[in-house]
């Protein structure tokens, strides 16, 4: 989403924004965890699942959301809207992205294709994963786009927006994406898609309460247990703590522009909860149950904690 913000010249005066200020700006911030996903110990993410469609609302730029199941259809929607001169962004399992080199499944995966050559078999697409624009070979493109991987089909999916000329006033924009936020931690659901599982703080809770059974429960598996908890919580395109190293920064970012003391209050609780989840990750990769232990109880008092002082920039 930096990337499409950036081709249409649209930021708030001090060059192309960064990615946690569009993270930040998406009302991106969230909580789900499952342990009852097949196939895996279980599943942890720090972000919402409507982010794409949300930035559209935040600031704006009405969103067009097209799936379909029919490969050549979804290709042709992807050139059409290149030629149009609006590069679309896309769902794609980053196992099937050649040029990321990862066995880790997720097919809700964000990147934008700026441009392909079908002679030379080539796309070229922006990644936040990746500095510079990638060449992707359009079998591997094909394939992330129609893969049928964790957490559920990404069916050639596809979004474009209708950008603004300019974006609205920020002061604006950051009440109402703390007011959404607020709601994505405070409404709590049994379920996401087809995951059941539990949501934002109540999501917190359950995985603050629970972690004391990994020992029992997961067995000779804990240690899988663990490697995945890092993983999902430092390298799964986390930003480095679960997102919400990419919140603090979204608020530091805009407590400077704002010279706002309630924002910049805001963004030190989040840097120190994303300090303690980087401290999470760190403990599970070195299997120190006892120590993971006690960072969760910091995490299940922080996690209230940085949502509250978000809460009074409202």
């Amino acid at each position: 989403m930096r990337d499409l913000l950036e081709f249409h010249g649209l930021d708030y005066g001090h060059g192309p924004l960064s990615e946690p200020m569009v993270f930040g700006l998406a009302g991106g911030l969230g909580f789900f965890f499952s342990d009852q996903v097949p196939g895996i110990p279980f599943y942890l993410v720090g972000r919402t699942g409507s982010m794409e469609r949300d930035i559209g609302e935040h600031l704006a730029a009405p969103v067009t959301f097209e799936q379909t199941d029919d490969a050549a259809q979804g290709w042709e929607s992807v050139k059409a809207a290149i030629d149009r001169g609006d590069p679309p962004m896309v769902w794609a399992d980053i196992g099937e992205l050649e040029y990321l080199r990862v066995r880790m499944r997720n097919t809700r995966h964000d990147i934008v294709i700026v441009d392909h050559d079908e002679g030379r078999g080539i796309a070229w697409v922006a990644d936040n994963d990746r500095e510079d624009l990638q060449a992707c070979s359009l079998d591997s493109l094909h394939r992330a786009r129609n893969s049928q991987s964790f957490p559920a089909p990404t069916r050639n999916a596809m979004f474009t927006y209708r950008w603004p000329t300019e974006l609205p006033a920020l002061a604006d924009v950051v009440r109402d994406v703390a007011s959404a936020t607020s709601k994505n931690m405070r409404q709590s659901a049994q379920t996401v898609g087809s995951l059941e599982g539990r949501t934002g703080l109540d999501g917190v809770e359950y995985f603050a309460g629970t972690f004391g059974d990994w020992p029992a429960r997961f067995g000779d598996r804990l240690p899988e247990a663990l490697d995945t908890l890092a993983v999902l919580i430092i390298k799964a395109g986390t930003g480095g703590a679960m997102f919400r190293s990419l919140q603090a920064g979204y608020l530091e970012e805009t407590a400077e522009l704002l010279d706002d003391a309630t924002v910049r209050s805001a963004a030190e609780r989040y840097r120190t909860l994303s300090d303690a989840w980087e401290a999470l990750g760190a403990r599970a990769a070195a299997h120190e149950v006892a120590e993971a232990r006690d960072v969760i109880q910091q995490i299940r008092r922080l996690e209230p904690e940085a949502l509250q002082a978000l809460e009074r920039t409202i």
